[in-house]
């Protein structure tokens, strides 16, 4: 849990244990097969929420120009399982391709076989100690609330507020746009549309 000695960001464990006081249970040691049912449910639903929140694409979970090289054997194109979303980018922006079985498919050739390698823009999702502090928070305690209720709907137990989830999801918000430059009037494609009407 958090230190005042040794202060560090917050890891699984300090999230499944804030997970479990919002429930009104005691810290646990561990979180795998041999803890509680009930930690082991905090860790599912941790990954879960921590799945959810990547999938917004932040800019912190994307790769703007990811490079897909086809098979040398089949010329088929597999997807990584932890790409989330991806469109292509570059050269490779007016092909028309979609996913299908976990592979890319030309839409206009009809084929899953390529010659040339696919540039895309992904998100990508991480571990959950691979993420930023403000995401591990925000992913903390929206978990924690979801957890609480969904196994004690009604619950008296309720720490984590609504408004400190509302103020975690904030910092994350600025933090994330502190990582590209330009911000929204640079990247926003409604920013720019608006700016291209002028």
């Amino acid at each position: 849990m958090a230190s005042l000695t040794a202060p560090r960001r917050i890891s699984t464990l300090d999230a499944i244990n804030i997970m479990l006081s919002n429930l009104g249970e005691g810290e646990v040691s561990s979180y795998g097969p041999e803890s509680k049912p009930t930690a082991q449910k905090a860790a599912s639903r941790l990954a879960e929420e921590s799945i959810a929140v990547q999938s917004d694409g932040y800019n912190f979970s994307t790769i703007r120009e990811l490079k897909l090289s086809p098979s040398p054997l089949t010329g088929e194109i597999i997807l990584p399982d932890n790409i989330l979303s991806w469109h292509p980018v570059g050269q490779s922006a007016s092909m028309e391709i979609i996913e299908l079985d976990g592979k890319l498919y030309d839409a206009k050739t009809n084929t899953f076989s390529f010659t040339t390698a696919v540039t895309v823009e992904a998100t990508l999702a991480h571990p959950f100690e691979s993420l930023p502090q403000p995401a591990r928070h925000y992913i903390t305690l929206r978990a924690a609330i979801a957890f609480t209720n969904s196994e004690n709907p009604g619950g008296q137990h309720l720490r984590v507020t609504m408004d400190m989830l509302q103020e975690a999801k904030a910092r994350l918000d600025a933090y994330d746009r502190r990582l590209r430059k330009g911000g929204l009037r640079a990247h926003n494609p409604h920013v720019k549309r608006l700016r291209g009407n002028r």
